[in-house]
């Protein structure tokens, strides 16, 4: 079911919808209706109108915490990517994601040094999994040792949620991921009956500049941060159909 689903999700990218159109017109030669048809969606997936309305939509589901609940003694951070790449530093082998959930978990910790971060994410083959390098940077905080666990196994957010439950059983705590893939995050951790309380961070800042082109004109990066949106969407959907088939 998993791969059916990377191979659907492989489909119904919206860049390679466009190629299959681009090779539809190729073949079938539709004339100037079906090319106007074509130009108008690559306008629709390049501009930062539809990638932003989707980010939008899911990052702002929940706010960053600002005030901490004392009684809540668990964050967990999930891990973001990572890649390997020999003979370079450990937390250069992060992606981005990874580093900027790691913060947010540290920042709780120093709103209320009596939290226990759990790092969650494993890895696809790689030496080491992302959990284990986000210790490694999470040492340079000055973290007691005690107050830092490491889930290792996982490799995918369902894989998350079903782990961490048995460090934190039936107690709240603090989810920390990035604000697009929040929803699904805490919509799979509820599933597992655990009691997440939404931490979000890692939020979309391409279009919070003076650059006003980025949103009126097409560039690759909205088709980017557009894919990063639909993976998200496509997650609930299939998510809320498993629901509906169990």
């Amino acid at each position: 079911m998993i791969q059916f689903r990377h191979v659907l999700e492989a489909l119904l990218n919206p860049f390679f919808l466009l190629l299959l159109m681009l090779l539809w017109a190729v073949i079938v030669r539709p004339g100037r209706f079906g090319m106007l048809i074509i130009f108008l969606f690559s306008l629709l997936i390049s501009t930062g109108w539809l990638a932003k309305a989707w980010t939008q939509f899911l990052e702002n589901k929940y706010t960053p915490v600002e005030t901490i609940d004392p009684n809540v003694t668990w964050a967990v951070v999930l891990s973001g990517g990572q890649t390997e790449l020999p003979d370079n530093p450990f937390y250069a082998q992060l992606y981005s994601t990874s580093i900027k959930r790691l913060l947010e978990g540290v920042r709780l910790w120093r709103m209320n040094p009596q939290i226990h971060l759990l790092l969650s994410g494993g890895g696809y083959g790689f030496e080491k999994a992302e959990a284990q390098r986000m210790r490694e940077l999470a040492d340079w905080f000055s973290i007691p040792a005690t107050q830092i666990s490491v889930e290792d196994q996982s490799i995918n957010t369902a894989d998350q949620a079903k782990a961490i439950k048995a460090w934190v059983k039936d107690q709240p705590f603090y989810l920390v991921t990035s604000a697009v893939h929040m929803p699904r995050a805490m919509a799979l951790c509820e599933e597992q009956g655990l009691k997440p309380i939404a931490a979000p961070t890692d939020y979309t800042l391409y279009w919070n500049d003076e650059r006003w082109q980025k949103l009126y004109l097409p560039n690759a990066q909205n088709i980017v941060f557009l894919t990063v949106a639909w993976h998200e969407i496509l997650g609930m959907v299939w998510f809320r159909m498993q629901g509906l088939f169990r």
